[in-house]
């Protein structure tokens, strides 16, 4: 994180010299590692951090190239210590947090976002409307997205009528929050252009499905039923009250304008799918297609309990009874191989009696960036 420290702090100070340089003795990089290391934890962290937050702005760019994506505590450390600095600054007039550097800071997407966000909201205050004027061209900026996407829905109201269908259309291309993405999808509607928002963020909709299976109380998670082994669409199989066999089910997308939490759904107790049912364990079968092999990433989530399997290999498994659905709850990583691969899916439900009795899960599968990959839908058959 500190490889480009040298480079900032010098377009920083410029060719002027402040206290930093007058002290040839204190090391501030030393002293930033030490904070996020130990914080007060001892007499070592204590004294860096009170040499830091007493610092002066020019250490404000090695403050904030030091925090990290994942430590949160060194990251609250550092940004107290920042706060310090800031505020003392503020107090004087702000004069001398130099905003441009902050900016260069801010537009560098190898920042870490947390500190480019800190960093922006300093800007704001010392140059009030800064964040308007940069949000419009960050659509495809990792962490500022969303503000972006906003403003483009924002600004493709107020445009010309020629101009609104290549407006919404490029909110709804870089849109990655479901809502965003159904209120861009709900303005092109509007203008006679249809688009899937389920399609866009990659979630899978067309599934073979089986079960009930009897849950052996609440023993599911761990038994291993005929599927796991092998998946045989054409078999019938001993289920909870009879023989059951694989049944097809396609997720209806609901419109744009729906106020419903889902969006691709595949809600098992649905009379289309396979009814309600207690103690139980059913297994849901996917196929799709992709062109060149590649890392993605699932997200997904499942009421109850959620395991997954691509192309044979169990790649996700996590028991938690009574846990609900929510979007994207579960995220895991999964390379695909170039042409047809093979989704199985195995969901719990609770025995009776069960006051919430949702049995249910979506999965989407999905670039870095929270957007669909380009997939066919593989399922043979109607």
């Amino acid at each position: 994180m500190f490889s480009r420290f040298p480079l900032i702090l010098t377009v920083f100070l410029g060719s002027s010299c402040t206290a930093i340089c007058d002290d040839k003795q204190v090391d501030w990089r030393k002293t930033i590692q030490t904070v996020a290391k130990q914080g007060k934890g001892t007499s070592e962290g204590r004294a860096a951090w009170d040499k830091l937050s007493g610092a002066g702005a020019d250490t404000l760019p090695a403050i904030l190239e030091a925090m990290t994506e994942k430590d949160t505590v060194a990251n609250n450390w550092l940004r107290t210590a920042f706060d310090h600095i800031v505020e003392r600054e503020f107090q004087k007039g702000g004069k001398g947090i130099n905003v441009a550097v902050l900016r260069v800071f801010v537009g560098d997407v190898r920042n870490v976002g947390r500190a480019r966000r800190l960093a922006l909201e300093f800007v704001e205050r010392l140059s009030p409307g800064t964040s308007n004027k940069l949000y419009p061209d960050w659509l495809e900026d990792p962490e500022f997205r969303y503000e972006a996407v906003a403003a483009a829905l924002k600004n493709a109201k107020l445009a010309a009528p020629s101009e609104q269908i290549g407006r919404y259309r490029q909110a709804f291309t870089s849109a990655r929050d479901l809502q965003q993405a159904r209120d861009a999808a709900a303005e092109l509607l509007k203008l006679g252009v249809k688009v899937s928002v389920a399609e866009h963020l990659g979630f899978l909709m067309d599934w073979q499905l089986i079960g009930p299976f009897d849950g052996m109380d609440m023993k599911g998670f761990q038994i291993e039923y005929p599927p796991e082994k092998k998946v045989d669409l054409a078999e019938e199989l001993d289920g909870q009250k009879g023989k059951v066999r694989w049944k097809r089910f396609t997720v209806k997308e609901p419109a744009p304008t729906t106020s419903d939490r889902h969006q691709a759904l595949v809600n098992l107790r649905d009379k289309e799918a396979l009814g309600p049912a207690d103690d139980a364990v059913a297994f849901a079968y996917a196929e799709f297609a992709v062109k060149t092999a590649q890392e993605v990433e699932f997200r997904g989530a499942a009421d109850d309990n959620f395991t997954v399997w691509v192309n044979g290999a169990k790649v996700f498994a996590f028991e938690e009874w009574r846990n609900g659905v929510r979007l994207d709850r579960h995220r895991f990583k999964v390379t695909l191989k170039a042409g047809k691969n093979r989704v199985l899916v195995k969901i719990c439900q609770t025995p009776a009696p069960n006051p919430e009795p949702n049995w249910e899960f979506f999965l989407r599968v999905v670039d870095a960036t929270g957007k669909g990959i380009a997939m066919e839908n593989a399922l043979a058959g109607k």
